[in-house]
């Protein structure tokens, strides 16, 4: 029967970063989840938003959080670059405008290295080659290069043109993911063979070259490096139809984080029965191979996610169902759920758990709520949602933390 200070519910961005903080502060710590959350759907890069303008907004998250950002995003950064996988920006660096993999343009301050040459001013005459592989049918550089002709894009490049490579032994793949092309890369052999192929497929010019996210997985930093060398010119991924591999590398570097300060992590089986007493949770219970395992705990830090998470049901009769602790969930009426243009913001977006400034959910007094479960934010619309999980996470290692310090 295993006790713990902690039981952090939830691996994605919020439930590990929540998880790390507190292994790193001494406590015994122990992750569950269902699965990897969202990071694997997602570009891999840091939306915070505009903090200050949402922070005055009655009832969103960074009216709570809003100086929590900074040190949240500082730290997590922090880690991210230990591990080996830095990003570039700050949460005070302007917008810029990033081409994405359908040819449409993303805003964008904080991204991983790999992606940050995208963001960098353009050069009179400088010119963008969006680089296609062949047979990857998941990025259509004719498709996007022909998009982003059409395009506003102030300060752009002078041109942009597509080309499609054929990779060594790729043709004989019938079903060619982004994770098979990311470890083909880490094979050194392949590589060589790879980037010779693509060096030769550049026009001459200056050109700055777009290429789909799929530079190596475990050996990312040495494709990278290698990459930049072999092509010698500019080089930034482009993430395209998940499964995302900057968000694998994004899940990799924070599971290995959370493993070497001395937390534990059980992903694959969701939570199937909670026990309680009172106003407090005493322990749950997770599915394994043969029987369910118990987890004890003085604290528990909920990070579930929201609807797109599964954290999250709403049915038929109106109802928002929070499916681990069965928490009120704060939502528009049942008529107002979805808009009439499916290409808008959707109002049951901002479905998710009230809670008080130690995000403390009504009915509970050892749990603590984070991330997209949080009410009152519209993550993707006001992109906000990875800001919103930091800060939320840095938060809740404070209040536990402080909390337990009392108890001690």
């Amino acid at each position: 029967m295993p006790t713990h200070d902690a039981v952090v519910i939830g691996c994605g961005l919020a439930g590990l970063s929540a998880g790390i903080g507190l292994a790193e502060g001494g406590a015994r710590v122990f992750v569950v989840g269902k699965g990897m959350a969202a990071t694997h759907w997602t570009h891999g890069g840091l939306d915070v938003g505009d903090v200050a303008k949402l922070a005055e907004r009655p009832g969103h998250p960074y009216a709570l959080l809003a100086d929590a950002v900074v040190p949240a995003v500082e730290a997590h950064l922090a880690r991210l670059d230990a591990a080996g996988l830095p990003y570039r920006g700050s949460p005070g660096d302007a917008l810029n405008a990033m081409p994405t993999a359908v040819g449409g343009l993303r805003p964008a301050a904080i991204v991983p290295d790999a992606q940050s040459a995208a963001l960098d001013p353009w050069d009179d005459g400088e010119r963008l080659l969006i680089l296609g592989i062949g047979r990857f049918k998941d990025f259509w550089a004719e498709m996007a290069a022909r998009n982003l002709r059409t395009h506003p894009w102030p300060h752009g490049p002078a041109e942009v043109r597509a080309a499609v490579v054929d990779l060594p032994w790729v043709d004989r793949r019938h079903n060619l993911t982004p994770m098979d092309l990311a470890r083909m890369f880490d094979d050194p052999v392949w590589r060589a063979r790879a980037l010779e192929r693509m060096r030769a497929s550049l026009p001459a010019g200056r050109w700055r070259v777009g290429l789909p996210a799929v530079l190596g997985l475990d050996r990312h930093a040495e494709v990278l490096a290698a990459t930049r060398e072999m092509l010698g010119v500019p080089v930034f991924e482009i993430p395209s139809l998940p499964p995302s591999v900057p968000g694998a590398r994004l899940w990799e570097a924070l599971r290995g984080r959370l493993l070497a300060v001395g937390g534990g992590l059980q992903w694959g089986f969701p939570v199937v029965n909670v026990e309680r007493a009172g106003e407090r949770i005493v322990a749950v219970h997770t599915e394994a191979a043969s029987r369910t395992l118990r987890s004890v705990a003085a604290e528990f830090v909920l990070a579930t996610g929201g609807l797109a998470s599964g954290g999250l049901r709403a049915h038929a009769d109106g109802i928002v169902e929070e499916r681990v602790f069965g928490l009120p969930v704060e939502s528009p009426p049942q008529r107002e759920w979805l808009a009439d243009d499916p290409l808008v913001e959707q109002p049951l977006e901002s479905a998710g758990i009230r809670v008080d400034a130690n995000l403390r959910p009504t009915g509970l007094r050892n749990v603590t709520v984070v991330g997209s479960m949080l009410a009152g934010m519209r993550y993707l619309a006001e992109r906000c949602g990875d800001g919103v999980a930091v800060a939320s996470a840095h938060r809740a290692v404070q209040v536990i933390s402080d909390r337990s310090a009392v108890a001690a």
